[in-house]
């Protein structure tokens, strides 16, 4: 029974040694930051690539452009009357079109108000973003 008990009280004194330890490692770590002597890490450098070569060939659009066309254009589209193209056109000065499924949005314009405009209307693409540099900084 004497022979456990050193084992007792050596447990908690390790513990708190090692604590202390890494305290203290810490701590000197915490120094060396403030000095200015830790390693810096990379600076990784990336250049894109221009998206056309990337971008697969897609048809060219037919129809109506929603985000050029005036009001009379409209409508002469089915099933948009004045009321309603007027609406379109107040949705794209606060809103521009990216998607066809953007008119969704105005109010009056449900799903099969849509299906009727596929092929007839259309909305072009965004602008592609510029090819840049990406920079990346650490590990």
């Amino acid at each position: 029974m004497g022979s456990t008990r050193w084992k007792e009280r050596l447990r908690p004194a390790l513990g708190l040694a090692a604590l202390v330890l890494c305290g203290l490692t810490a701590g000197y770590m915490a120094l060396d930051a403030a000095r200015g002597h830790l390693p810096r890490p990379p600076v990784l450098t990336f250049t894109a690539a221009p998206r056309a070569s990337l971008a697969l060939p897609t048809p060219a659009p037919t129809g109506l452009n929603l985000n050029t066309a005036d009001r009379a254009a409209m409508m002469g589209l089915p099933g948009i009357g004045s009321h309603l193209a007027e609406q379109i056109v107040r949705q794209r000065e606060e809103h521009p079109f990216y998607f066809l499924e953007d008119l969704r949005q105005v109010p009056g314009i449900g799903e099969k108000r849509l299906q009727m405009l596929r092929g007839l209307a259309h909305v072009p693409a965004p602008p592609e973003p510029t090819a840049g540099r990406v920079h990346i900084i650490g590990p």
